[in-house]
């Protein structure tokens, strides 16, 4: 399903109206997500001619041999300013190094700890990559050591719970994330009904703290069953515009 979320910025320069960036997460290959259902997510993402395109995390569940053939898949996808991605939890407990030499070897961008500036010239985008919170070592400060004071300040960040550890320590703007599946199986008028660590809170949807906002997708793939109820496989553009 695809969520089409406008995110209102302050002090959004104008050359980055209308900025569009694409998120996917939690893509999870074998052996509950099929193959076929990534490759209909990046046909989708490609025909959206996006700006940017965010790969969330958790690409392999159990078996890192997976990612050979998952990240020939995600190199088909394209966008004006290129794609980047971080890594998940999963992806840091079964192998990062294979992780990212595959994505990187399909000309995807691992960001672990560190940022790139990128966008239209006149409006320069700050995003930044941590390493997973739960898996690896995320160093926030890092990441942004080189944002400047009037970039557009964005976050990949896998586990969206380390949200408020971000507004407290960088200039984050829009933190964007994955890793809870919108719980996976959620019953209506109740909601989810199990959550991971590190997404407990900020688990679906845009929330905002102290001006700052978090977006956080349902994904892709399924682990524990291979189940989804109530809560759709999600696949998102997310449109930037200047806060009124």
């Amino acid at each position: 399903m695809l969520e089409r979320p406008i995110i209102r910025l302050p002090r959004l320069n104008s050359a980055l109206e209308g900025f569009r960036l694409v998120l996917m997460s939690d893509h999870h290959l074998f052996p509950y997500t099929p193959r076929e259902l990534i490759e209909r997510a990046v046909e989708q993402a490609n025909a959206l001619n996006p700006d940017l395109v965010l790969l969330g995390g958790d690409y392999i569940y159990t078996k890192v041999e997976a990612i050979h053939e998952l990240a020939p898949v995600l190199g088909r996808l394209n966008a004006k300013y290129g794609v980047f991605a971080v890594l998940g939890n999963h992806d840091c407990w079964e192998g990062p190094e294979v992780v990212r030499a595959e994505l990187a070897a399909h000309s995807i961008e691992v960001l672990v700890n560190r940022g790139v500036h990128l966008g239209p010239r006149g409006g320069r985008l700050y995003l930044a990559g941590l390493d997973s919170v739960w898996g690896g070592i995320p160093d926030p400060k890092r990441a942004f050591a080189g944002c400047r004071e009037n970039d557009a300040a964005l976050a990949l960040v896998h586990e969206p719970d380390y949200f408020p550890t971000m507004v407290r320590s960088t200039p984050v703007q829009l933190q964007l994330s994955g890793h809870s599946h919108g719980g996976q199986v959620r019953i209506p008028a109740f909601g989810p009904v199990i959550l991971p660590s590190w997404g407990q809170i900020f688990h679906t949807g845009l929330y905002e703290l102290d001006g700052r906002l978090v977006y956080t997708g349902r994904g892709l793939g399924m682990v524990g069953m291979p189940v989804r109820f109530d809560c759709p496989p999600e696949l998102t553009e997310l449109t930037l515009t200047a806060a009124a």
